[in-house]
Formats: structure tokens, C-alpha cells, sequence
């Protein structure tokens, strides 16, 4: 898509880039003919070819202009420029929700019920005028620099009244807001919006959603299955009325919610009352998180200056910020150069940096070839990077294939095997010039792949570990007597190996992988808890880290393991040996935890990241590379 900035379409001058996404560019331009600044997304040319959704673009635009409401971003037309197609909306300063719980962690109880109303009073007269949203989140909801919400990006919301825009079976949404019959792809009404405000305000209160996994599967599976967890129970001094709509709100059978938005805004009203009794000492006080390290996608029409006002707009109206949520917290927070001093001068690092990806999709893995410059990382949508500077920078690598990739890694000969959902595994040749499916039967979703001397192994969900001799040209099902998720795997040596997964599963090897057997472990906590991942050294030292927090470690080759004293909410979900000594934690929240003693001890990084983490790797000349959530890309050097 060419530059337009300058470029006057219509009657509108483009005045700047507001936010870029996967459908395209969103610019903030001057309405010459009425005065006023508006916000135009324009689709990319790779979707303006498909006609059928032209047309569903242009009859959408229309709809979304029928909508007139102080608390929904108002759609003035469509307009087409070369071969280009965009929404003309209106322009609003301000800030999104999504934005101000990664700034202040969670609201003030006294905001969350005024937003509520206006949520609901917004939603529900969508739903007056026969729209469902479908895709409620927080980083929809933008609070303008008056303090008034507004409900924006209807662009997927379709008409009760259109059967055309209304088949069974389209999984539209945000997998952390998604009602349960979205995920099943049944029918979608207005009971499913009122599921993803519950889910929405959950995560204004506690400061994150109810179902708060990395995975989109363990997502999906806690709306499909798992009670939401208690607000009263991670936060204190919530009114119980509070807790009975969100609860109802959350109900997984639709019929067992609130029949619309004007039933629950009648009982939101009654909170009013009740939330003027309630005292600030309730609440501890936190400091706010510092906007310098603090990186964001683009996800709003907000400009840069205007932060400020809507920061001091919560501020003031705040009682005392926040509860703190776990116990991690509490450490004291120690800086790069200071956790990586070493006597023995095996690890110096001094900063952690940002390094630019080109993309805002999930990135889930990371992998450095063992003795050269070349890396690979890959991630939801299709995403895959490469570099050949020791990542330093990074270019995508253009693939027809749609599919979510979850792990990949680099064989010393220039190829490389990545996995994700719908059994895909496929064999990168030479520095991924060429990729070769390899087949394998449908319904599988793969987590890891990893390589042992010259051994692969890859889990899945249904208790799969798959095993390869050939480097990967061919791959067959090892016996593991389990159907749950297997996360990862890692070996001690040619023989003796772990792997890790769902519902406290530890399964062991002693013949390199050929058959498995179940570990027990004598804590209850474990076998309700999923384990993410595990890294094991030639020594005898192992590590596995959990959904839940959890830290298990062994010093006998995996004879017995010990549950270290540590507790996080947020959960984990990578941990890797950097070198004998030497080992690294990420997790949700930008957390990082550093061992120089085999994971005896941990140190928490003052790291100044404040979103999830998911994959880690070292270089040949020794930097260490995180990568997470919104094509973040961090090195550590």
C-alpha cells in the first residue's frame, strides 16, 4: 500500500498513520468540506481483490452507519480511492481499555460501574437495532479525553436482520472474550456480547481475563469447561452483588445469562448505592508502570499527546490504585548488569532492548542456529521471520499457508522443522527457501518440536510425541499411555527424557523415546496444574515450570523432583539453561526470572516489560532473544 500521507482523497487530507493491522492501514485525516478531523481504515490490496468481501465491506459500512449513539465510534460512509477500499468513522482522542489496564493494572470499582453503563447502554442499542458486536474486548473500548466510553470496530458485527450475515458457524472474535457457543461456532446472539462484556469488565477488576492462558487451546478449553475463578477471591473488598453479575454474565449456557443489556444495566444501577460505602483502605497502593519501557500495538485512534489526559482522568478518580495480584511482586527486583555478574565472567549482560519485528501477531518461538548468524521465529497467522545478523533484524518470510505455527528448530544443516494446529509440520529447506509438508493424520494440535543429537521429538495434544531419525523427513508415533496435551520435552541424554503437560502429566523415557511411562508426584496442587515447559542439562539438573507458577526442579537426572517455594499467579511458560549455571523464566506479564545456582534460587528482573513472554533462545555469540505477544521481539546482550 502506497504512502498517502499528504494525499487528498475525496474531500479528506491525510494527515498520519493512527494504528496498521492485518486487514490494512488506519489514518487519521482532515475533513476538508465539514472541519473536522475523522479516522479512514483502508483494506490492504491483498483483501480489496476478494469481491465478495468488497461487498461485505461496503454493506457493513452502511449497517455500522445506521448505529447513532454516544457510546459507539460513529461511521460516517465508505470511500474508494485507486484500488483501495476504506470505512470513514469518526476520529476519537482517547485511549483504549486494554491500554490503561497494561498502564494501572486494574480499575477503580467506582470506574468499572460507570464504563459498565456505558457499555450497556451502547451494546444495547445495537442490539435494539438488530447488531451483535461479536467482539468485545478491552482494546475496543476506548475512553475518549472527556471520560465517555465508546464502542468502536462494529466492521465485523453483522445484522440480526441480514441472514446472509448471520450463518452458523463463524468463529468471529477475540479467543479471551469469545462465549462459549462462539467457540463451538453456533449460533451467535445478543446473550453472547453481554458473555464478552462479563469477560471484559472481569479483567478491569482483577487485571487480566478469566481464562488468562497463552495458549489458545487451554483459552478456549477453560470457556468450554472451567468455572470462572472468583473476583472476591483475588481482590478484595468486591460487593457481592458485583460477584453475582458477573456471574451471571459468565454463565457458559446462554439461556442462563441475562436475557439483554437493559436487564443487567438494571442491576448494575443498584451498585451505585453500594460501592460510596466501600473504603480505600481496601486498597494497596502500587506505582504505576513506567510508559518509557512500555511497548504497544496500535489498536486505537488515539494520538500520542493525549494519553496524558486520560491518565490524569483516572488518576484522579482512582482510590488508591490497586491490590497487588501475586507474590512476585513482593522480590525485590534486581537489574540485568547485576543478576548477570558472574565470577567466572560466563555471562555479561548489561541491557535488554527492543528489536523491531514488522508484525503484531503472536510470536511463539524463537531458534538460533548452533554456530552461525541465522535465526528463525515463528508465531500466529502464519508468521515467520528470519535473520541472517545474529538477529539484530529480522524480515518475513512470505507463506501461502494460514495456519498458527506454536514452535520451530534449526538443524545444523540449514533446515529447519516448525509445527502448530492442524497437524502441520513442515520441513524448511535451506534457510527455509522451500518448505515440504510432512503428513500426518488430521486433528492434531503440535506444541514443540525439539532436537536431540540427531533425534527429533515433537508433542501435541492427545498425548502425542512423535519421533524422527531421518531430520525430520519423517516422523512416527511414539506409546505413551496418555490423551492429555504434552507442552515439551527435553532429554537428559540419548536415553533417559521427560515430557511435560496438561492436568500435572509427567511422563519419563529410558529408551530414548520409544515408549513412555507416567511420573506421580505427590502434590495435589500438581495434578490439577498444567506443565508448560522443561529444560534438562547433561549434569543431572532439571527444571519444569507450570501454568500456575509452579517450579519443579531435580538434581538426581529425574529421579525425584522438588517444588520450589515460589508462587505466581500470572503463570510461566518458558524456562531454558543458558549454560551450566545459568538458567532463565518467562511468563505472563513480561516476567523474567534469573538462577546463577541450577535453579536453586531465583531473582526477579526489573525488566520493564509488561506483556507476555513465550519463547527463548541464545545466539551463537551468546545474546539472549525473548519473544511474545504483539511481534515483540526483545535481546538481552
Amino acid at each position: 500500500m502506497e504512502n498517502l500521507i499528504g494525499k487528498v482523497i475525496d474531500n479528506f487530507r491525510v494527515v498520519s498513520v493512527l494504528g496498521k493491522g492485518g486487514m490494512g492501514i488506519v489514518y487519521k485525516a482532515y475533513d476538508t468540506r465539514l472541519d473536522r478531523y475523522v479516522a479512514i481504515k483502508l483494506l490492504s490490496s491483498s483483501v480489496i481483490d476478494k469481491d465478495r468481501f468488497v461487498e461485505r465491506f461496503k454493506r457493513e459500512a452502511k449497517n455500522q452507519a445506521k448505529l447513532t449513539h454516544p457510546n459507539i465510534v460513529a461511521v460516517y460512509g465508505f470511500i474508494e480511492y485507486s484500488n483501495l477500499l476504506g470505512i470513514v468513522m469518526e476520529y476519537v482522542e482517547g485511549e483504549s481499555l486494554e491500554k490503561v489496564i497494561d498502564i494501572q493494572g486494574r480499575f477503580n470499582l467506582q470506574d468499572v460501574v460507570y464504563i459498565l453503563k456505558h457499555l450497556l447502554q451502547g451494546i444495547g442499542y445495537a442490539h435494539q437495532k438488530g447488531f451483535i458486536h461479536r467482539d468485545i474486548k478491552p482494546s475496543n473500548i476506548i475512553l475518549n479525553k472527556e471520560g465517555i466510553t465508546k464502542i468502536m470496530d462494529f466492521g465485523i458485527s453483522k445484522s440480526l436482520f441480514d441472514n446472509n450475515m448471520t450463518q452458523t458457524g463463524s468463529k468471529i472474535g477475540t479467543v479471551y472474550y469469545m462465549s462459549p457457543e462462539q467457540i463451538r461456532g453456533h449460533d451467535v446472539t445478543n446473550k453472547s456480547d453481554i458473555y464478552s462484556i462479563g469477560c471484559a469488565i472481569y479483567e478491569m477488576i482483577v487485571g487480566q481475563p478469566p481464562f488468562d492462558f497463552t495458549s489458545e487451546y487451554e483459552v478456549m478449553d477453560g470457556h468450554l469447561k472451567k468455572t470462572v475463578p472468583k473476583i472476591s477471591e483475588r481482590v478484595t473488598g468486591i460487593p457481592e452483588k458485583l460477584e453475582k453479575i458477573l456471574t451471571k454474565a459468565l454463565q457458559k449456557d446462554p439461556n442462563a445469562r441475562y436475557s439483554n443489556c437493559e436487564e443487567m444495566y438494571n442491576e448494575v444501577l443498584a451498585i451505585d448505592k453500594q460501592l460510596s460505602k466501600i473504603q480505600t483502605s481496601y486498597f494497596e497502593k502500587i506505582p504505576p508502570r513506567s510508559k518509557k519501557y512500555k511497548f504497544f500495538a496500535v489498536s486505537t485512534f488515539a494520538g500520542s499527546g493525549v494519553f496524558l489526559l486520560v491518565l490524569m482522568y483516572f488518576v484522579i478518580n482512582q482510590v488508591s490504585a490497586i491490590l497487588e495480584s501475586n507474590e512476585l511482586e513482593k522480590f525485590k527486583k534486581y537489574s540485568i548488569q547485576t543478576l548477570f555478574e558472574s565470577e567466572n565472567k560466563k555471562m555479561k549482560l548489561s541491557e535488554i532492548t527492543r528489536v523491531p519485528s514488522g508484525v503484531i501477531a503472536n510470536l511463539n518461538s524463537i531458534s538460533f542456529a548452533s554456530d552461525v548468524n541465522y535465526a528463525v521465529i515463528v508465531g500466529d497467522s502464519s508468521s515467520v521471520l528470519t535473520s541472517k545478523d545474529g538477529g539484530d533484524t529480522w524480515l518475513k518470510k512470505l507463506t501461502s499457508r494460514k495456519l498458527n505455527l506454536s514452535d520451530v528448530h534449526l538443524l545444523r544443516n540449514g533446515n529447519a522443522v516448525l509445527v502448530g494446529d492442524s497437524s502441520a509440520i513442515y520441513l524448511g529447506i535451506n534457510n527455509l527457501d522451500s518448505l515440504i509438508q510432512i503428513s500426518q493424520p488430521q486433528g492434531t494440535t503440535f506444541f514443540r518440536v525439539k532436537f536431540f543429537n540427531q533425534t527429533g521429538y515433537i508433542t501435541g495434544n492427545k498425548g502425542v510425541i512423535l519421533k524422527s531419525l531421518d531430520g525430520g523427513y519423517s516422523w512416527t508415533r511414539t506409546k505413551t499411555n496418555t490423551n492429555e496435551i504434552l507442552f515439551d520435552i527435553s532429554f537428559f541424554n540419548d536415553k533417559k527424557g521427560f515430557a511435560v503437560g496438561w492436568n500435572g502429566t509427567i511422563l519419563a523415557t529410558t529408551n530414548g523415546g520409544d515408549s513412555w511411562y507416567k511420573v506421580k508426584i505427590e502434590d495435589a496442587a500438581i495434578e490439577n496444574n498444567y506443565l508448560k515447559s522443561i529444560d534438562l542439562n547433561y549434569k543431572g539438573y532439571g527444571l519444569i515450570v507450570g501454568g500456575d507458577g509452579t517450579i519443579l526442579r531435580t538434581t538426581n537426572f529425574g529421579n525425584s523432583w522438588e517444588k520450589l517455594d515460589i508462587k505466581f499467579s500470572g503463570g510461566f511458560q518458558k524456562v531454558k539453561f543458558i549454560n551450566e549455571d545459568f538458567s532463565l523464566i518467562i511468563g505472563s506479564k513480561g516476567v523474567i526470572l534469573v538462577s546463577k545456582d541450577k535453579g536453586e534460587t531465583w531473582n526477579v528482573v526489573d525488566s520493564r516489560i509488561y506483556s507476555n513472554l513465550n519463547g527463548i533462545s541464545v545466539s551463537a555469540y551468546g545474546k539472549i532473544f525473548l519473544v511474545g505477544i504483539n511481534g515483540m521481539i526483545y535481546r538481552i546482550q
